[in-house]
């Protein structure tokens, strides 16, 4: 292995070594022998003449040198793949079939606008959109992509962040009017409650408001498994939501048609994930949509977000997994 500092491939071992914090999981992810890794980390420490990871700590740890080339080197080996895949793609020539599974009310009002852009960029790629399937089903290739709501933990898979989903407690203004602000959620016991019970998510059992945490107790409550059923009812004046996703009502929201209720208090905003498994992730067609779309909806979704910054008090958010393509560990 030579002891270049420009040699690529050898600092992609130590950015993949450093995120998996183990020589065999490093090798697992890079298909190479563990040895392997162990010499491209120890040529790159004579090249720079010092340690990048502290040898008889467990677990691993960097030293300041390996924390500073990390830091610096993510960039540029994404900058490098990049270039690579726009020097090597033919949009013209990229074809095939892509499965995509995503949330079905989701799906109805977002997504087939939003994949308009992407059939833009590879005229010849079909996709095919199912609804919502779970992690287990996607990890046994029954579709290519799906969008997940958590982060996978099925051995065998790949996936990328596409950012959070925010959920908000809402009711239209005439329904306000009529029964009253809900401002705690103990006031709830008073209302009518549409509460989603689909399969995307688990239904929602506590609301957070900074470091408080309290239990959902309901007294009047209805439990619909279509979202778009719920945001319907709301529009119609028969209730309030303490879960809805910003992206199906933050037009509503700015427009009028839904108000924010309980001050600061929602269901806690969930990370949200692209995935698909290993085998997939090496087919061109399917690793180049599904980062894609982890990028564009990551972008989608802030977009939301900003649209109602000035209604809705929103908790920070960093997300430093943006751009990182992630693996579940094996069996």
């Amino acid at each position: 292995m030579s002891s270049r500092l420009d040699d690529l491939y050898a600092w992609r071992i130590f950015v993949t070594f450093a995120k998996t914090g183990s020589v065999s999981l490093c090798a697992q992810v890079m298909n190479l022998e563990p040895s392997s890794i162990s010499r491209a980390i120890a040529s790159l420490e004579k090249g720079i003449g010092q340690a990048l990871i502290r040898h008889n700590s467990r677990p691993m740890e960097l030293t300041d040198a390996g924390r500073k080339a990390l830091t610096r080197m993510e960039p540029v080996l994404r900058a490098h793949q990049q270039l690579i895949d726009s020097l090597t793609s033919d949009t013209a020539a990229m074809e095939g079939h892509i499965r995509f599974s995503a949330a079905l009310g989701f799906a109805t009002r977002r997504l087939t606008p939003f994949l308009a852009r992407y059939k833009e960029l590879y005229p010849n790629i079909s996709i095919d959109i199912v609804g919502g399937y779970k992690e287990a089903e996607i990890a046994k290739g029954l579709c290519d992509v799906g969008a997940l709501t958590g982060r996978p933990t099925l051995p065998g898979l790949v996936y990328m962040s596409r950012g959070r989903n925010v959920y908000l407690p809402v009711a239209s203004p005439e329904y306000i009017a009529k029964h009253g602000m809900p401002l705690q959620p103990q006031d709830l016991m008073h209302h009518n409650v549409y509460l989603y019970s689909g399969a995307v998510r688990e239904e929602t059992r506590t609301l957070v408001r900074g470091d408080q945490e309290v239990p959902l107790v309901l007294s009047q409550v209805t439990r619909i498994v279509d979202i778009l059923t719920i945001r319907e009812a709301l529009l119609n004046h028969m209730g309030v939501a303490v879960d809805m996703p910003l992206v199906q009502v933050y037009e509503d929201i700015t427009a009028g048609r839904l108000v924010p209720i309980l001050p600061g208090w929602m269901r806690r905003p969930e990370e949200c994930f692209v995935v698909t498994t290993k085998s997939n992730w090496h087919i061109r067609r399917v690793r180049l949509f599904l980062e894609w779309y982890a990028r564009e909806m990551y972008n989608e979704f802030m977009s939301y977000e900003r649209a109602v910054s000035g209604i809705v008090g929103l908790p920070p958010y960093e997300n430093h997994m943006i751009g990182e393509v992630l693996q579940t560990k094996r069996s």
